[in-house]
């Protein structure tokens, strides 16, 4: 049995939202992402499009789709020309006619379900065209047919607002670049673990009827199963082969002579090429390491990561770079990758997972 499955995420795009304007970019970017791999990973059960509705009132744009309804294939990242934080907070106005649209969207398929996510960090205080007695009216129709209704917020009572809106799942995250970014790493976890279910769920052959029943339990779990993500991410010591969709992650220098170390052995076995200094080369990602300090390489990790979560396609083992020719140890490497503990798809070295860890505790 196959499924359409329509995930909207409606976002708060009112002025208080500006300070974590680039946090909440990347982090629907990244749902994106996450959206695409689901319709690879499930594309004979699942059919997957994508919208994303950002709200406002009185600033400088009308509330309106930065995606409508896109295939996931075809879904394209939004920029800071398409999300900027203006204005008032028109909620109720914004969830009423997302789902307006979206029922009838539904109506003409013949098995679909809705994901549905709001985002924002501020209470309703300017819609005009929609009551709550509306939209609760609306939420709980479609809970009925088996969607998923999730709340976010940030400086409010989460909870009194979903309980309130007749939703069931909620979160909040505290607004700051690693709160937003660790809770769009929660969001994207339990979206991926409900994808799976409903995998599971459509191969069973169970009744309609049935089917119902088992979504509208499993909706009413999005966030709650959730688990910190592991750090045992763990590259292995040494690699001397890599799966189809594995990547040979190493330390270079700016002009690629790959002539030493793992820099050798990509070139060698995992097609780094001489005079590629820079990124994917082969079944290789080249990091500089030898132009400087440690502030030089910076740059060159967050591309990195930036990358990998751009393709979940691929997982990415990353070696010590930085910590054999060119000198540096892991206490002052293993920092600049932080970020990589919330990317599914890279794999650490085990000194670098080890500094990480300590300095959390500490």
């Amino acid at each position: 049995m196959k499924s359409t499955i329509f995930n909207l995420i409606i976002l708060d795009e009112s002025g208080s939202m500006g300070p974590i304007t680039q946090q909440t970019i990347s982090g629907c970017n990244e749902t994106i992402n996450t959206i695409k791999a689901a319709q690879e990973k499930y594309t004979d059960t699942q059919e997957h499009f994508v919208s994303i509705y950002a709200f406002q009132s009185g600033g400088s744009s009308p509330s309106r789709y930065l995606i409508k309804n896109a295939p996931a294939a075809q879904a394209e990242h939004i920029t800071e020309k398409d999300y900027q934080p203006c204005g008032w907070t028109p909620l109720l106005d914004a969830v009423g006619s997302t789902l307006t649209d979206l029922k009838a969207k539904v109506a003409k398929c013949e098995d679909a379900i809705g994901s549905v996510t709001i985002i924002t960090d501020g209470e309703e205080n300017s819609s005009t065209d929609y009551s709550a007695e509306q939209v609760v009216k609306m939420i709980d129709a479609l809970k009925e047919q088996g969607w998923n209704f999730n709340f976010i917020g940030s400086g409010i009572d989460v909870n009194r607002i979903s309980a309130r809106m007749h939703i069931d799942n909620s979160m909040c995250f505290d607004m700051s670049v690693e709160g937003s970014s660790a809770m769009y790493a929660k969001e994207r976890r339990s979206r991926d673990r409900w994808f799976n279910k409903m995998d599971i769920l459509n191969k069973q052959g169970i009744t309609k009827e049935e089917l119902i029943r088992r979504r509208k339990e499993e909706a009413m779990k999005f966030f709650e199963e959730d688990e910190e993500p592991e750090t045992e991410r763990v590259a292995p010591s040494q690699i001397n082969d890599l799966a189809p969709n594995e990547i040979f992650v190493f330390g270079s220098n700016l002009h690629g002579l790959h002539g030493g170390g793992a820099a050798r052995v990509a070139r060698k076995k995992f097609g780094a090429i001489m005079g590629q200094g820079v990124g994917l080369q082969g079944r290789s990602y080249a990091i500089p390491t030898m132009q400087g300090g440690v502030e030089t390489i910076k740059p060159y990790v967050d591309e990195f990561i930036e990358f990998a979560k751009n393709h979940p396609e691929y997982k990415f083992l990353v070696t010590r770079i930085g910590c054999g020719i060119a000198g540096f140890c892991d206490d002052e490497i293993a920092p600049l990758f932080r970020e990589a503990l919330n990317v599914n798809n890279i794999y650490l070295p085990q000194s670098f997972i080890d500094v990480l860890k300590k300095g959390k505790n500490n």
